[in-house]
């Protein structure tokens, strides 16, 4: 397969190799349906939720509907798994984030709201970004970038439509690219 990275820009490279390699749980280049339910499982153990819980649930079938998609859309040879080459090759369309990504999105910012009022709190945003692999530094930052009011506390509805545009945005001047960046404690 031809190297496809020539054709995207530096910074929307760099932020999709990011994204590949967090979900490429056990570094084999590929991404493939063990990936996503590894990294549901890292998460679920990070915020002490059962796999059995309705939050749990929706957190395994959120990461399941992930791959799914991706393996739909990105799959060019149709071997089961997903190359990085692929991956980039495949990611132009906004669309595939919407179809692929908001049930992953929705229940992540649900299993990270603890106490069900709405909001996150920072220590539990840390620990859900930390358990999907982004250095704590930049999830620091980037949660005090979504605590507009300044009170410790983030939208469950912000933060999922901030997973979004991770996705779905070649922007690299989104709030949430500051994931890429390298950090201290990466």
């Amino acid at each position: 397969m031809p190297d496809e990275s020539a054709k995207v820009a530096p910074a929307v490279l760099e932020r999709l190799r990011l994204r590949f390699r967090i979900l490429d749980t056990d570094g084999n280049g590929y991404l493939e349906e063990k990936d996503f339910d590894r990294l549901a499982a890292e998460v679920l153990g990070a915020m002490g939720e059962p796999e059995g819980s309705a939050k749990g649930q929706a957190v395994l079938a959120g990461h399941r509907r992930f791959w799914s998609g991706l393996r739909a859309a990105l799959d060019a040879d149709r071997d089961g798994r997903v190359s990085l080459d692929e991956y980039i090759a495949g990611l132009g369309d906004p669309g595939d984030a919407e179809r692929t990504a908001a049930d992953y999105a929705a229940s992540l910012a649900a299993l990270a709201d603890r106490d069900d009022d709405g909001y996150i709190e920072r220590a539990d945003f840390l620990a859900c970004m930390t358990a999907l692999g982004f250095a704590r530094s930049n999830s620091a930052t980037l949660f005090e970038t979504l605590d507009e009011a300044g009170d410790g506390r983030v939208p469950v509805g912000r933060w999922a439509s901030t997973i979004m545009d991770y996705y779905r945005s070649e922007r690299t001047d989104v709030p949430v690219h500051v994931l890429t960046r390298p950090a201290s404690d990466a």
